[in-house]
């Protein structure tokens, strides 16, 4: 079946000497994965190895087979240009981060609007952001919501402290739920959107702490997830 869908870039790897591996979210079928070949030595095709960064939207057309194979590009066109979030080190950091998060969680191949509603705001938000510090810790709150796990806020005065197991607030501390203080940080989370996150005030070690904290987290709730590999860059430039 034929489609032409929007798609976010989540991955491009090397293949050989001159094709692209090129995993997509895309809006109409989930995750696909393409096979673009030549693309690293052609001069005179339509496509360039740019195109392919990862966090790209583009509007592409292709044949689904939905046979577990690599697809092929039919057409491809540059949905949005984005420039930020691959020139400026700290966006790209966090480009880094968070693909490697969602390459490790988003295994769907159908569709799913929400989600990728929500993954191309935060990128169109990243790119324009100037104050981006506590992006990627807001980024995984929110999409905890997307994987079927959000934290449910506190619904009375006094559930205070949040149990990691059971993904809600308890009026009771005990070895499962957090201190009050991270607990109130995650509350301030869950009420702010991308955009305010950075009101939120975090001194180093709190940022530190609550990232590793989101990632435990998800750990619990996710089989087989794993940290990313890019876990101490983002702490090495945002703690």
């Amino acid at each position: 079946m034929y489609y032409n869908t929007k798609a976010i870039v989540l991955s491009s790897l090397k293949f050989k000497d001159a094709d692209l591996i090129v995993k997509c979210y895309t809006e109409s079928v989930g995750t696909v994965s393409f096979m673009v070949k030549g693309v690293l030595k052609s001069k005179k095709g339509k496509l360039r190895p740019a195109t392919f960064q990862v966090f790209n939207i583009l509007n592409i057309e292709f044949l689904h087979r939905n046979k577990g194979q690599l697809e092929y590009f039919k057409e491809v066109k540059v949905e949005k240009h984005l420039n930020s979030i691959h020139t400026n080190v700290y966006k790209s950091s966090l480009v880094m981060f968070t693909s490697e998060i969602l390459k490790t969680v988003i295994f769907e191949e159908e569709a799913n609007p929400a989600l990728f509603k929500y993954l191309e705001e935060s990128i169109l938000y990243l790119e324009k952001a100037n104050l981006f510090a506590n992006f990627h810790i807001s980024f995984l709150v929110k999409l905890s919501s997307f994987l079927g796990f959000s934290p449910h806020n506190a619904t009375q005065g006094n559930q205070i402290y949040f149990n990691l197991n059971e993904g809600h607030f308890e009026d009771t501390e005990t070895k499962y739920t957090l201190s009050y203080s991270h607990s109130s940080i995650l509350s301030k989370f869950l009420s702010s959107s991308l955009m305010e996150s950075d009101n939120i005030k975090l001194d180093k070690e709190d940022r530190k702490d609550f990232l590793k904290i989101m990632i435990y987290y998800f750990e619990l709730h996710i089989d087989g997830f794993k940290k990313p590999k890019s876990l101490e860059v983002i702490e090495s430039i945002f703690n």
